[in-house]
């Protein structure tokens, strides 16, 4: 009975550990070069071992490689420590493959690697807080962060009214006629007979214009709650002090109307974001344009698939004038789903969660916190 409960109280720890660390499979291949005359795989050999350990490390190359350019730059911070300590971030592996050439002496194998995510996010988070400089000018928050605000606004379309391109032509007709007189005499030299040729030739050209009138445009402009708790848990997770819009004295219904005739906030709208930010002592503003595509049919799955094209920028207040100091531009996400809905509200919380993480990486390789 004893051991039936161990055994339960197992599953549910690796249960919880496993919903806790987010796993990302991997390929990686390694080689080396043997020194012994015979080389036999699946002996659990030093060789082995050390090809393995190499397939690890490249499976690990290889995840970053996916990387954005500034978390790619964090991430060759903490490559090293990564690297010594390969399997508490590689936790486990499949080996696909393996070849001996005796010719040459070299062992390659080939794996899946499992590469805890989670884990190297930590280790990214803990190194930018411990070791990057605090921005020049920010405000403390008295949690140890900055506070900072945002306002990620999606919209789709609504309607596309064409115009028909108006053809303006105009016409010239020339015309010239010749004549030539003929006269016959007749038979009996007494009479002539006269007879006159009438040759005509019409020219005509063809002129004109045509005008293209741009289609009109109209947008449904909505904030999503998913997409504000993604935002929000990024950001928390990055040591700032996130501060809802509302209580930063924000009108989202400002942005919404902004965005649904335009691609940015108005001159307007954008002054009294900042001044009351200012006011509160909120050091940074995120301001996001989220754009809706079309549902399609994903060809490699099947599904619908939605893509979600991010503008989006974070503007530092605690100087005199603000100043951008993170930016995305037009960056597409895509989202899969059983019908387009689905698809949709995937699509927008990938699209939250990354390009908040890239706002995030952008902003510690400028040592702002």
């Amino acid at each position: 009975m004893h051991t039936i409960i161990r055994f339960i109280l197992f599953v549910a720890m690796a249960c919880t550990l496993s919903a806790q660390a987010e796993l990302v499979k991997v390929k990686g291949k390694g080689e080396i070069v043997y020194k012994t005359k015979i080389f036999k795989p699946g002996q659990g050999s030093a060789e082995e071992r050390a090809a393995i350990t190499e397939a690890k490390k490249n499976a690990l190359t290889r995840f970053a490689a996916a990387f954005d350019s500034a978390r790619f730059e964090l991430y060759k911070k903490i490559e090293p420590d990564v690297l010594g300590n390969i399997d508490q971030y590689v936790t486990d592996y499949t080996q696909l493959d393996q070849q001996v050439d005796k010719t040459s002496k070299r062992y390659t194998v080939v794996i899946e690697a499992s590469i805890n995510s989670t884990l190297i996010e930590s280790a990214i988070n803990k190194s930018s807080n411990a070791n990057g400089p605090t921005a020049a000018g920010a405000i403390p928050a008295k949690a140890g962060g900055s506070y900072m605000t945002f306002v990620f606004v999606a919209r789709e379309l609504a309607s596309i009214k064409d115009y028909d391109a108006k053809r303006t032509t105009v016409d010239i007709n020339e015309s010239s006629s010749a004549a030539r007189q003929n006269k016959n005499v007749a038979e009996d030299a007494q009479s002539a007979e006269t007879s006159l040729d009438k040759s005509s030739v019409v020219k005509h050209t063809t002129g004109g214009n045509t005008e293209t009138k741009a289609a009109e445009v109209t947008y449904r402009v909505m904030t999503v709650t998913e997409v504000d708790n993604a935002v929000n848990s990024v950001l928390t997770k990055a040591s700032y002090e996130v501060v809802d819009p509302v209580d930063a004295g924000l009108s989202v219904d400002s942005f919404k109307a902004d965005f649904a005739s335009g691609s940015d906030i108005s001159a307007a709208t954008r002054t009294i974001a900042i001044k009351n930010c200012k006011q509160k002592e909120i050091t940074y503003i995120a301001i996001a344009n989220m754009d809706v595509g079309l549902p399609e049919k994903d060809e490699a799955t099947g599904l619908t698939r939605v893509f979600v094209t991010v503008t989006a920028k974070v503007s530092d207040l605690s100087p005199k004038f603000p100043k951008t100091i993170a930016s995305i531009a037009g960056k597409p996400y895509a989202g899969l789903g059983s019908n387009p809905q689905v698809a949709k509200q995937n699509a927008l919380n990938e699209a939250a969660t990354r390009s908040a993480s890239e706002l995030v990486d952008q902003l510690r390789m400028k040592g702002v916190k």
